[in-house]
């Protein structure tokens, strides 16, 4: 049959245990290593987002006395102060959009190629231990 000489149960079991300890790990680093490329592509997102948050926190007080000041040149104050706050509404409006599409477009945050991995293991693991004779 084979060139391979007998062994034991105890070299079995210890093969299978280094063997397994050994997946785990590699599923662990490729789960880390997905977690991360996810968490960089998310950051994009959120940080499109926290524009919106600026820029939203600006529509609602208005305080860009600038703006408000220039437009107050061709326009009278209130009509200057609502064209500024829709301007910075708008902008902020548009940014939470993008930011959402973003985030919507990366989906889950979860190792899914790892956790397929350790399905099909787990699989394999499975259907190998139901064809051994016990």
């Amino acid at each position: 049959m084979t060139d391979q000489p007998a062994r034991t149960a105890g070299q079995l079991v210890d093969d299978l245990t280094s063997d397994t300890a050994e997946l785990v790990r590699a599923e662990f680093q490729r789960g880390q290593q997905e977690m991360i490329a996810k968490a960089k592509e998310a950051s994009r997102g959120a940080a499109l987002l926290g524009g919106a948050a600026v820029l939203g926190a600006m529509a609602a007080g208005t305080s860009a006395a600038f703006v408000v000041r220039t437009f107050g040149k061709v326009l009278p104050a209130p009509s200057a102060a609502l064209l500024a706050t829709l301007l910075y509404g708008g902008g902020a409006a548009a940014l939470a959009a993008a930011g959402a599409a973003e985030l919507k477009r990366i989906g889950s945050l979860l190792p899914e190629e790892t956790l397929a991995g350790v399905r099909e293991d787990v699989r394999a693991a499975r259907s190998g231990a139901a064809g051994t004779p016990g």
